[in-house]
């Protein structure tokens, strides 16, 4: 008798385990179909893609060399099936992902070399595939063009500037970014300009020596703001940061940046930063680059991911919060989101999490909207001013930049 009981019991308590499994199955897949509904209703943009660059790297900007309707087929044809592809338009659409800033870079080995000429021939690259498959995709400048391509059921595609060489010192050139629809600027990449410093002094002893903005990179942030244009604070240094959030009169982003006290690595955003950020009213969009999410080369799960957006929830609040996975411009990423198709998932998560409709509306689109909004009103308000003249102090530019150049 007591036998019988104690196998009632075990089978009981198995029939309460699978129960338990499938409930929590039955949410997940709640969850998921929750997701998919959301991103119908509002666009998901990303911050920061490195697809220009991909194209650059692995087929030498020769457009007959691919088919941006699935890249892993065209790696495979070329005999590059072992080359990370994170991004084509099979997969954004599989992760109903309506928007883009597209990563116009060149590495640091061009600057105060041919930087220009690079970063030139990369927006060639995101205009010729906007135009070749129109169909697909709508270049939008304005904040207020993004909600009409998103009704048209077009992909919503913006240019953001990652390398501050790229404008070689020049406030003429910065000009000339944005009449080519540049809409942000990181100010730099992972090495210095003239007058800004990278991330990478935060790793030295005596990091404070280096400084952050001088008076000219002051002057780079006031022209953007001018134009209208968004001040990126990805890849710079401590000191840039808390600098350009001092100088700048507009909202400014971190286009793909994630959170310094979750992972202590110098391209994430410390604390007193991102208490700074939110009296700037700005936004800071989640990079998903395992080294920035995990440490110690750490294989990130969902819920690490998930840690970045709960902690910046807590911290300053959701209305400062976005997405810029920095895909394609990374050598890994997390298993449960690994390219442009996993967003829902990632959606999933965060719906698990307890984010309201509400809150996932805004870290889709709604925040990024509101920070390029700003910037536009700003811009507006200053258009009694004339465009800044300053020259750059040749001192500044040392031998690297002065041996290149024939005049000011």
């Amino acid at each position: 008798m007591i036998k019988n009981k104690s196998f009632l019991v075990l089978i009981a308590l198995s029939f309460l385990e699978v129960f338990d499994f499938l409930v929590i199955i039955g949410q997940k897949e709640r969850n998921l179909e929750e997701a998919n509904e959301i991103l119908d209703k509002y666009p998901l943009i990303d911050g920061h893609n490195d697809l220009p660059h991909m194209i650059r790297t692995n087929f030498e900007n020769q457009f007959d060399q691919f088919d941006l309707n699935d890249m892993k087929e065209s790696l495979n044809k070329l005999n590059k099936s072992d080359v990370i592809t994170h991004t084509d338009i099979k997969r954004m659409k599989e992760g109903k992902l309506r928007g883009q800033f597209w990563a116009i870079y060149a590495s640091c080995e061009s600057n105060a070399k041919d930087a220009i000429r690079r970063h030139l021939e990369q927006i060639d690259v995101v205009y010729r595939y906007i135009e070749q498959y129109s169909d697909f995709f709508k270049l939008v400048t304005k904040s207020e063009d993004i909600m009409k391509a998103f009704k048209d059921k077009k992909f919503i595609s913006l240019l953001g500037l990652e390398s501050g060489h790229a404008i070689d010192s020049s406030l003429a050139i910065l000009r000339m970014f944005y009449a080519l629809g540049v809409r942000y600027m990181t100010l730099t990449h992972n090495c210095n300009v003239p007058w800004a410093t990278n991330n990478l002094v935060d790793r030295l002893s005596n990091a404070s020596a280096y400084g952050g903005l001088t008076q000219f990179g002051r002057k780079v942030i006031s022209e953007m703001n001018r134009l209208g244009m968004m001040v990126d604070l990805s890849h710079v240094s401590h000191q840039t940061m808390l600098d350009a959030l001092e100088e700048s009169k507009a909202p400014v982003i971190f286009s793909h940046s994630s959170v310094y006290a979750l992972c202590n690595h110098t391209r994430n955003v410390r604390d007193d930063v991102l208490l700074k950020l939110k009296e700037n009213n700005g936004i800071i969009m989640i990079n998903l680059y395992n080294g920035f999410i995990k440490p110690n080369n750490e294989v990130p799960t969902m819920d690490d991911i998930i840690a970045h957006f709960n902690y910046v929830k807590n911290l300053i609040g959701v209305d400062y919060i976005g997405i810029g996975a920095d895909f394609d411009g990374v050598s890994s990423t997390p298993p449960d989101v690994e390219d442009v198709s996993k967003y829902p998932e990632l959606f999933a998560a965060l719906r698990e999490n307890k984010w309201t409709e509400k809150e996932l509306a805004q870290i889709a689109s709604q925040n990024i909207i509101r920070v390029l909004t700003d910037n536009e009103i700003y811009a507006k308000s200053q258009e009694h001013l004339e465009p800044i003249d300053d020259i750059i102090d040749q001192k500044d530019l040392g031998d690297l930049y002065s041996e290149c150049r024939t005049s000011f």
